[in-house]
């Protein structure tokens, strides 16, 4: 019976190629997306979930004061904690502070320093090395299999040696060990040294809680742990301790000064909501149009249903029948899905920026669920509906399935939902790209011009004289590079500091300030930046090199909106305490307000202290990325820093990587939007197809009476045309007001213009004309002969 089963859908298939092409495309298309998109939200969902018992992993964070932002702590021995079962301390590095060297190749890894507690609180896996001595062993260097990779391709890593170098320490190392990082570990790096009793740098507690204890009670045991500390600044007098777990700090929006350190990742839960919905989207889209497709399928074998049952089959024949149709086209799709899908991965993991390798098994059973869903869903409409044929009607087709005008309807109103949502995201995301951040972005180029190497040796602690001649060195290299670089013609002007687009943060108060320290955004800078910023001045003066080029002046500007924040009314009188540099700083000037950080919010206090010093270098152009001058920075560089690599960006690069959240968010609508009116065309192509087909004959006469191809094309499109519109008026207030919702995350946003309801409507409209009117056309000027003959 099964064979006859499988003879007799490989003949429906046969007879309706159209449909069964379809139906195929429809479930590759919408199952590929759902799968790719659920693998990057199920990995999102589930960071961290590798680690044993991750709910009661935390990491240790500090204010320094009630409005301070969190930090890692100074205190990090808290696994000396009764209510800690296991406690370890990473020591973290800033960006691009890390070289490693290897046969003469200088890189730039996310290094961290760990204890010998590191396995003990997170559960990655050693696929070579022994976790239980590794990190005993000092000379011992461990990297991760994506870095090994990169290092030393296919050969064995162990054994081979390689010198790693930070502002605190450098050692040559021995490779021991080789860790893997999965892709749900919001913890990222790519080499781990054994901790050789490090007396400085930053360190982040972490510690593994034991089951009975609850958050909160430890967190009031260790709420004041961090005042009057020993080694950190006396006036931590106000300062609060707590835990964090480690899982809801990927999504957490709290502690921007923490997750700035390369090691974390960071996680944003409203896109990953957009792309739960978009699942759904193309899940339900899918669901219709494969049910939408049954219809017509059935439509089209209604005799040869009717003549089974006049025959002796019975309902549940009939059924297996179509079970059988639904499990080979299942079979077919999930081949050729699970093929496409590892071919596609890696184009999909650059852009999403994830590292997603999900096995083929897991791959396979995610692909035959969402297929099993799809089809299973989609049949029920058609099902139950051939419960309700009259045999007596059917035997001379009087009879057809309905419901699929409202599934066209459906399907259109999600696709033009889609569509709108799309345009206007991507209208967004022009105006943040266009718009005026207030100051210079143009031929900047920033780059790190010297490296100063290790500052206090950790393994061996040098002479004095030593350490004192290597100092002078540093000091001597700023003037060095300044005196070069002035005599390159396509430099403009030269000046040195952070970026305006690399703001830290720092606490300070004024005088009068009641409740403490709070943090404020603070922008270190040389006199020379205001040049090449060109910083517009509102009150007061900027720095002058005359006079405020020592290296620790105690004179800040500040913008726009610090001085409305601190009320203060004339800047002469006023003055600044910060909490690690000391007290009375002068106000010496205003900048208006600048756009420094995302648009979705309007520019914050901000205070402007000035150095003479910094590694970090700001160079304007006269002409925009002049090839020749960057080969003469280039060889300058290289001078003084010997066997370093030679790194830079161009300010208005960094600007566009600032939104590249949104570029992905914009690509990910588009794509997603084409998917989906793609399959939305290949059901109303179907039933464009099946309706011509079935009036075949009504054509016919009509044309022997008179009828021209423009009334019969009319005729045969009209209901089509009506379709669209009815789903147009559907989808338009829906996409306002989701839209109007996503645009209040953004201070600046651009406008909901009628024009882009009508441009949306419009394309769809088009787009369904052109796919059923190639089948209405071929209707229409078919020979009335031909059509009218008799079967």
């Amino acid at each position: 019976m099964l064979r006859h089963y499988i003879k007799f859908a490989i003949r429906n298939f046969r007879a309706n190629k159209v449909i069964f092409a379809g139906s195929l495309a429809t479930l590759c298309l919408g199952a590929l997306c759902i799968s790719m998109l659920f693998s990057y939200v199920y990995n999102e969902l589930t960071m961290d979930d590798f680690h044993e018992n991750v709910e009661d992993i935390y990491m240790i964070t500090m204010k320094n004061s009630p409005k301070s932002e969190w930090t890692p702590p100074f205190k990090n021995n808290y696994d000396e904690y009764p209510e800690v079962k296991n406690g370890t301390s990473l020591v973290y590095f800033e960006k691009d502070k890390v070289r490693l060297k290897y046969n003469k190749e200088t890189y730039t890894p996310t290094g961290v320093v760990v204890d010998s507690s590191f396995f003990k609180v997170f559960n990655f896996e050693l696929t070579i090395g022994d976790e239980n001595t590794i990190l005993n062993d000092y000379e011992a260097i461990i990297l991760s299999e994506d870095f090994s990779e990169k290092l030393f391709g296919d050969v064995n890593p162990i054994g081979k040696e390689v010198d790693f170098e930070s502002p605190i320490y450098q050692g040559l190392h021995i490779v021991k060990g080789i860790i893997k990082t999965p892709s749900n570990s919001s913890l990222k790096f790519d080499v781990l040294i054994p901790n050789a009793g490090v007396p400085y740098g930053g360190w982040m507690p972490f510690v593994k809680l034991k089951e009975s204890v609850h958050q909160n009670d430890f967190d009031e045991k260790i709420k004041r742990s961090n005042n009057n500390y020993p080694f950190a600044y006396p006036k931590l007098t106000e300062s609060t301790t707590k835990t964090v777990k480690l899982k809801d700090l990927y999504f957490s929006n709290n502690f921007s000064r923490i997750k700035a350190f390369p090691i974390f990742s960071s996680g944003n839960r409203s896109n990953v909501d957009v792309l739960i919905i978009f699942i759904l989207v193309i899940l339900l889209v899918s669901i219709l149009n494969f049910s939408n497709l049954q219809i017509v399928n059935v439509n089209s074998v209604i005799k040869n249903i009717v003549i089974s049952k006049i025959n002796g089959a019975f309902k549940k024949n009939i059924y297996y029948q179509k079970l059988v149709e639904n499990i080979i086209i299942i079979i077919l799709s999930v081949v050729i899905l699970t093929i496409t899908y590892n071919l596609i991965l890696p184009y999909f993991n650059s852009f999403m920026n994830a590292n997603l390798k999900p096995p083929v098994l897991t791959v396979l059973l995610i692909n035959v669920s969402f297929l099993t869903l799809i089809t299973g869903i989609g049949f029920i409409y058609p099902i139950i509906s051939i419960n309700r044929f009259s045999a007596v009607l059917n035997i001379n087709k009087q009879q057809q399935l309905k419901g699929k005008q409202i599934i066209v309807v459906l399907q259109y109103a999600l696709a033009v939902m889609l569509l709108i949502s799309s345009i206007i995201v991507s209208k967004q995301l022009q105006l943040m790209l266009s718009k005026d951040l207030g100051f210079n972005t143009e031929n900047i180029m920033k780059v790190k011009l010297y490296y100063p190497t290790t500052q206090v040796p950790m393994v061996e602690i040098g002479s004095e004289e030593k350490r004192s001649a290597h100092k002078k060195e540093i000091l001597n290299k700023p003037e060095y590079i300044k005196n070069q670089l002035a005599s390159f013609s396509g430099i403009k002007t030269v000046g040195q500091g952070r970026s305006p687009l690399d703001i830290y943060q720092i606490e300070w108060k004024t005088k009068q300030e009641t409740l403490g320290f709070e943090s404020f955004n603070t922008l270190v800078i040389s006199t020379e930046c205001q040049d090449i910023f060109g910083f517009e001045l509102l009150e007061g003066r900027f720095f002058d090199k005359e006079i405020d080029n020592e290296r620790w002046n105690r004179k800040i500007i500040i913008n726009e909106a610090a001085k409305k924040y601190w009320d203060i009314e004339d800047i002469s009188t006023a003055t600044l305490d910060n909490i690690y540099w000391g007290k009375d700083y002068e106000i010496i000037g205003v900048v208006k307000d600048f756009n420094y950080q995302h648009l979705a919010s309007k520019p914050k206090p901000l205070i402007i202290s000035c150095t003479p010093y910094s590694s970090g270098y700001f160079i304007q152009f006269h002409n925009s990325k002049n090839q020749e001058t960057i080969a003469q920075i280039n060889e300058v560089f290289n001078e003084v820093n010997p066997n370093q690599p030679f790194n830079y960006t161009f300010l208005s690069d960094e600007i566009a990587a600032l939104y590249q959240k949104e570029k992905r968010l914009s690509t990910i609508y588009i794509v997603f939007t084409v998917i989906a009116l793609l399959i939305s065309v290949i059901g109303l192509f179907t039933i464009a197809l099946y309706d011509t087909q079935r009036r075949v004959k009504e054509v016919g006469v009509r044309k022997v009476n008179g009828a021209t191809i423009k009334e019969i094309m009319f005729m045969l499109n009209k209901d089509f045309i009506k379709w669209v519109g009815i789903a147009f008026v559907i989808a338009c207030p829906i996409a306002y007001y989701a839209m109007h919702k996503w645009l209040e995350n953004f201070a600046y946003k651009t406008a909901l213009s009628w024009w882009v309801f009508a441009l949306a409507g419009l394309f769809t409209l088009i787009i369904a004309l052109l796919t059923v009117s190639w089948q209405t056309y071929k209707a229409a000027t078919q020979n009335p002969v031909e059509s009218l003959r008799d079967e």
